[in-house]
């Protein structure tokens, strides 16, 4: 059987309806009553009931009630209800969310019981929140938010946190702290968890200022961690930056570090200086730079170092410069320290329209000094290439040279190698060669090629070669030759002539040969001609009329 009533609304009472249904059920045995009740009041109240018994066991029920008020600015929700299952579980639950203004508060609260103690609801759960807000015209918004968890059966997943968070123009900043444990409520509790976070920009139009720090404590495993960084820089009248980086923990510092930049440039002028530093509990560094470049003709660049725990290493100086006057260059390079000189390098250069000559010294820490020169000359009629090269133990010349000129015309063309082995003894390879008029008229043209080498190496090869060709026209007497001379070694010279003429209407040709070989094959002094004539015309012994000069 059931029933209901609605009552409609009536000036301020707002609508309110009920209703009611009871169930019997009558069987062999005790019989079941299913009782049920629901209430509901537009806008503000809604509760409802179920209910399950018999004569013969305990009553299972279960109740919900939600209700709404409004007063003054402060609206409340309420949150009620019951569950009864015998045997099995008890439950009842009470809550609330509060609004007034810019605060939001919450409560939850559930007492509840298992199977024996049901009935009891030994066991309690509660929660509560708490929020605020504010905002203003000024861009800035603060928050405060409170969670409360507390658990009697589980006593360790009982915690309070609490954040803060406060925005505005130019700074942020937050902070969390949390208590945990079975002594969460205790302010000597030592499970506690706290992080703040801080940022800071007080930058202008010619400047900006950041500042940011993190902190990090956990006070039941005694750790403290902070961080901070902070960054500045400056845009006029120069630009000027620096940067610092601080990780504290526990009250020591086992990281810092720090950078700095100046740039004072101008115009054509660059200068820059600069700087780093760190510390860490394995490696310590601290460097500095600085360039200096006020024009094209100089240069200046250094930067020092100095390493401390993991590798040790002090004061080290690492100096390059360039500058220039005029034609000539002179560049340096020194890496150093107060004890030790591991790297200098000088060079001084001098270019020309067609000269180049260049004088270099090598020193480092591992060998000694190296010495070097370098000259280079480009003319329409000489050309030179000249290096010298000098060690600890050896020293080397290398030259190549071609000459030219026109009176008296001649072309010479030469590369010489020269150095000291191992022991000091002298050794070079010479290679020239040569070609030159040596007489020039409307009778006589004489033209001479010489070709000249001497090396130092063991090879089926003589150490020294001269080969000399002569070549004569002589007009006057139509006569002409080609003289061949060969020296191999210091003493063996063999000597080659060929003429060629023309004498009392007939032509000739004669041949010489000169060598200090073994004379059985080939006799050691051999010369011959041979005559044309003709019969017809000569009626004397034409060997009369023949006197042929070899010249």
């Amino acid at each position: 059987q059931g029933q209901s009533n609605l009552w409609p609304a009536v000036g301020s009472e707002a609508q309110r309806f009920e209703a009611q249904l009871e169930v019997k059920l009558v069987t062999s045995g005790s019989p079941v009553v299913l009782i049920g009740n629901l209430s509901r009041q537009a806008g503000s109240r809604l509760a409802f009931s179920v209910s399950l018994s018999n004569l013969l066991g305990d009553e299972a029920r279960v109740s919900v009630l939600l209700e709404k008020k409004v007063k003054d600015g402060l609206q409340v929700v309420s949150l009620g209800g019951e569950l009864f299952v015998p045997g099995l579980v008890g439950l009842r639950v009470l809550g609330q969310l509060q609004r007034q203004g810019h605060l939001w508060t919450s409560y939850l609260r559930i007492k509840y019981g298992l199977r024996g103690q049901a009935k009891q609801l030994a066991q309690e759960c509660s929660t509560s929140q708490k929020l605020w807000t504010e905002s203003s015209s000024e861009a800035s918004y603060k928050l405060e938010l409170n969670h409360k968890l507390h658990c009697t059966q589980i006593p360790a997943f009982s915690h309070k946190v609490q954040l803060r968070h406060e925005e505005g123009s130019g700074h942020l900043h937050w902070a969390l702290e949390a208590s945990y444990g079975k002594h969460w409520d205790d302010s000597r509790n030592r499970r506690r968890l706290r992080i703040l976070h801080t940022f800071q920009n007080d930058s202008g139009p010619a400047l900006s200022n950041h500042f940011l720090e993190f902190v990090l404590q956990v006070l039941e495993r005694q750790l403290d961690y902070r961080t901070q960084l902070h960054h500045l820089s400056l845009r006029h009248p120069h630009v000027e930056a620096s940067t610092h980086l601080k990780a504290q923990y526990n009250g020591r510092l086992p990281f810092v570090a720090g950078w700095q930049w100046k740039d004072t440039s101008r115009a054509a002028l660059w200068r820059w200086e600069g700087a780093l530093n760190l510390n860490s509990p394995w490696l310590m560094v601290s460097t500095a730079h600085r360039l200096y470049w006020p024009n094209r003709a100089m240069f200046q660049a250094v930067l020092e170092l100095t390493l401390g725990k993991a590798w040790t290493l002090k004061n080290l100086v690492v100096n390059v410069a360039c500058r220039g006057q005029g034609l000539q260059r002179q560049g340096k390079i020194h890496v150093y320290t107060p004890a030790t000189t591991y790297l200098r390098v000088s060079t001084v250069t001098a270019l020309a329209q067609s000269l180049f000559s260049s004088q270099s010294e090598i020193e480092s820490a591992w060998s000694e000094a190296v010495q070097s020169k370098i000259h280079a000359e480009n003319s329409r009629d000489r050309k030179i290439l000249h290096c010298w090269l000098k060690g600890p133990q050896r020293e080397l010349n290398l030259t190549a040279a071609y000459r030219h000129t026109e009176q008296p015309w001649k072309s010479h063309v030469s590369l010489t190698a020269l150095g000291t082995g191992a022991r000091g003894h002298p050794e070079g390879l010479q290679l020239e060669g040569s070609l030159e008029e040596l007489v020039r008229d409307r009778s006589l043209y004489r033209k001479q090629g010489t070709f000249f080498l001497v090396h130092p190496w063991t090879v089926p090869l003589p150490q020294r070669i001269l080969l000399q060709e002569t070549f004569t026209a002589d007009r006057r007497h139509q006569r002409y030759s080609l003289e061949s001379r060969v020296v191999l070694g210091a003493q063996e010279e063999t000597l080659q002539t060929v003429v060629l003429g023309y004498q009392a209407g007939h032509p000739y040709v004669c041949a010489g040969l000169t060598h200090p070989y073994d004379g059985r094959t080939i006799p050691r002094s051999l010369d011959g001609c041979v005559v044309l004539w003709n019969r017809h015309v000569v009626s004397e012994d034409p060997r009369a009329l023949f006197t042929p000069v070899v010249p």
